[in-house]
């Protein structure tokens, strides 16, 4: 059984992710500008203010970074977020497709704390545009550290995943049994929880399961519940 990755969001997310991406878009352009003052308050552990890289294109720059910006701010479901993109890395995908990947950092609503992602995307050169991007968030800045996993969180994220998959795939009897759990913390505010193991099916079979998912210690609340069923997840 195979099933490709899944992203739970609230409704309306992805509206609200594309105001975001129309204010935040330019993010890398303005980095070559004279540079914002800091607001006043310690500095992050994570380090000062991210710096925007370029890719030497500004239109795949630019078109880069509004399908990044406006997918972190659809997953996370908040418009106050800030992003910076660390780097720009282009292969050739096709005559036409370049694959760009890189690294960056965000920060959500007046945290001090940035956190890392990791994104990769197509962008089309003839049409100056770029897809949906996969995002991986978190375990990439620095100060981000493993902390204990939290019982009641896995149980809460185990039974969102079970909800999803019998919307998903009308299997209510899902079972969830993961044999590799981990939470990492970025800042104060964010847990980014990794598990690995087999959704059981019963008669229809076990198939492999991996999960990644975003919680909020502020908020109270899940930002981000990604799953990915069969040989992808492995």
């Amino acid at each position: 059984m195979h099933a490709p990755a899944r992203t739970l969001a609230p409704p309306g997310a992805w509206i609200r992710g594309v105001l975001a991406a129309l204010c935040l878009a330019t993010v890398p352009a303005l980095a070559q500008s004279a540079p914002v003052a800091e607001p006043p308050g310690p500095p992050s552990p994570a380090g000062q203010r991210p710096m925007a890289a370029t890719s030497g294109d500004e239109a795949l720059d630019n078109a880069v970074a509004a399908v990044v910006v406006a997918a972190l701010a659809e997953q996370l479901d908040t418009t106050m977020i800030e992003v910076g993109i660390d780097s720009f890395d282009v292969a050739i995908a096709s005559v036409r497709d370049r694959r760009v990947s890189g690294e960056g950092r965000l920060r959500v609503g007046d945290d001090a704390d940035w956190i890392g992602f990791r994104y990769s995307t197509i962008y089309d050169t003839t049409f100056q545009s770029a897809g949906y991007p996969q995002l991986t968030i978190g375990g990439v800045a620095a100060g981000e550290r493993l902390v204990p996993n939290d019982a009641l969180l896995v149980r809460q994220l185990e039974d969102r995943i079970t909800v999803e998959l019998d919307r998903q795939l009308g299997i209510p009897a899902a079972r969830l049994q993961f044999d590799d759990i981990s939470t990492v913390e970025g800042g104060q505010r964010l847990l980014r929880i990794t598990a690995q193991g087999v959704a059981d099916f019963g008669r229809s079979g076990i198939t492999p399961v991996r999960i990644e998912a975003l919680y909020d210690q502020v908020a109270n609340a899940w930002r981000r519940v990604n799953y990915e069923l069969g040989g992808a997840a492995r």
